[in-house]
């Protein structure tokens, strides 16, 4: 065992131990550019280089090794759970390529680590973990501070998750890692009181329940857990979401999640949706790259949910595309409707009719206080559904400062969408809408709405969606920075 090693985690940077993960690059996926603009890095923020974590031991786990050897390099561990048990705050585990058949529990025979002095249980040359004896998930994690990082996961056709989190869990983390191949209800859980893990930078992939059409998600977070990160994943081919917010209808009186992070990831090509939103509260859905859902044996090819009695939802800054719907909210109901729901800042294109879809890009229907501002819509059958009763109305919703542009049916108004306040959007020239079934002009639709500030006109889309000269400055100051005298309209504020 060698003291003070400076060795960093194999694909990350770190400070203090803490990795800082990059988007996942599976270019067989990805070949859709992303138009988001970035950032620009600056000479100074370069000059200064990432400092490697220190570690005071190290401890090494070999197949060749055995249990009862020292950790050291020259005397390896067999088994992870054994360096598990004596790792301390501030050491790192590294686990060398090969397969491991065993539950790996980070539970009471292991020690916490501290903020200022993570465990990491490392992997080198991608060790491959399979489920060995004992019960439930192949990676059990209830202690906070432990990094796990680098590993396959591999399921090899069986029904436990492979990582769960439970407990206080705060500053765990589960990175760099393939998990694949489960038949089970999906691949990552967080339940019983689970705060503070972070998911990240993983490629989560090939979770299909072979009983029936049921659901094999990527990520579950189930009531009671409190402060979850989803962050930089890749995750598709699954038989349920993508991430699945888990509520207690049906099946308990927990309290709902909260405080859930679901940013930068990339979702696609699963059977039900990207992110599925029940009974949680307080759930942001950032920058995520989500497309490649169409109607399916269980699904009707929504790329977004967000239902039940869910609460305090902000989706900003999203690419919705190649979907049947790009945004749902409301639907399903059990007790209070969704509410304070936040649809910003995203581009929502390319949603299709095809395979029976719906073909919409945003839909309303029961709940209350629903905000709709500043998105770019573009190739939709129907730009906006709004208000048609399902599961209850659509109470007081606010739809401005939006481009929905080609777009055959801009609007779509049914009965119940008591108090709704539209107004400075940019719909399509020519375009046609709809209330309660029956088609009308822009004249017609003004007079039923009173929305006598959006306007038709082109919407001059470039490859970054940026606002053509009729949306430049044609928006009203809703409280979000803009430039110039007044915001532009859609999903992107040019000159600031």
């Amino acid at each position: 065992m060698r003291a003070l090693s400076t060795r960093p985690p194999v694909g990350v940077q770190a400070v203090a131990g803490t990795p800082v993960a990059a988007l996942p690059d599976h270019s067989d996926h990805a070949n859709i550019e992303d138009p988001s603009p970035q950032p620009a890095v600056t000479a100074t923020a370069m000059s200064v280089p990432e400092a490697p974590p220190i570690y005071t031991r190290e401890w090494v786990v070999s197949t060749a090794g055995n249990d009862d050897g020292d950790g050291s390099a020259a005397q390896p561990l067999r088994t992870i759970n054994k360096a598990v048990g004596l790792a301390s705050p501030g050491e790192l585990i590294r686990v060398l390529a090969g397969t491991y058949a065993e539950r790996i529990i980070i539970g009471d025979a292991a020690k916490p680590g501290t903020a200022d002095a993570k465990i990491t249980l490392q992997g080198e040359g991608s060790p491959r973990i399979v489920l060995g004896p004992g019960e439930h998930g192949l990676v059990q994690v209830r202690q906070p501070h432990w990094i796990i990082d680098g590993f396959e996961i591999d399921m090899e056709g069986q029904t436990p998750f492979a990582v769960t989190f439970e407990g206080d869990v705060t500053g765990s983390m589960l990175v760099n890692s393939d998990l694949h191949g489960g038949t089970g209800g999906g691949a990552v859980t967080t339940f019983n009181n689970a705060t503070g893990p972070t998911i990240e930078n993983n490629h989560i992939h090939d979770f299909v329940k072979t009983t029936g059409n049921e659901d094999s998600h990527g990520v579950v977070v189930q009531p009671t857990s409190r402060n979850v990160t989803v962050r930089n994943n890749d995750i598709h081919d699954v038989s349920g979401d993508s991430v699945q917010c888990l509520g207690p209808e049906g099946f308990s009186g927990l309290p709902p999640a909260e405080d859930l992070l679901i940013e930068n990831n990339h979702f696609y090509a699963n059977r039900e949706n990207a992110v599925d939103i029940k009974t949680c509260y307080g759930v942001t859905l950032r920058n995520n790259r989500m497309h490649q859902f169409l109607p399916s044996s269980t699904a009707r090819g929504d790329v977004v949910v967000i239902h039940y009695s869910a609460s305090n939802i902000l989706v900003e800054d999203n690419e919705i595309y190649d979907g049947a719907k790009g945004i749902a909210v409301g639907g399903n109901h059990d007790g209070a409707m969704p509410n304070g729901v936040v649809i910003r800042r995203n581009r929502v294109h390319d949603i299709t009719e095809a395979g029976g879809g719906e073909g919409t890009a945003i839909r309303l229907e029961n709940s209350k206080g629903t905000t709709v501002v500043n998105n770019t819509v573009s190739r939709a059958a129907t730009a906006l559904i709004i208000g048609h009763g399902t599961g209850g109305p659509t109470e007081s919703p606010v739809v401005k400062n939006n481009i929905f542009a080609e777009a055959p049916v801009a609007v779509n108004m049914g009965p119940m969408a008591p108090g709704m306040n539209m107004g400075n959007n940019l719909f399509p020239a020519g375009a046609q809408f709809k209330q309660a079934g029956v088609a009308m002009d822009l004249a017609a639709y003004q007079a039923a709405t009173g929305d006598t500030t959006s306007r038709t006109g082109p919407a001059d889309l470039g490859a970054a969606f940026s606002p053509g000269p009729m949306a430049q400055g044609a928006g009203v100051d809703i409280g979000m920075p803009f430039c110039g005298a007044a915001p532009d309209i859609g999903a992107v504020q040019l000159g600031c």
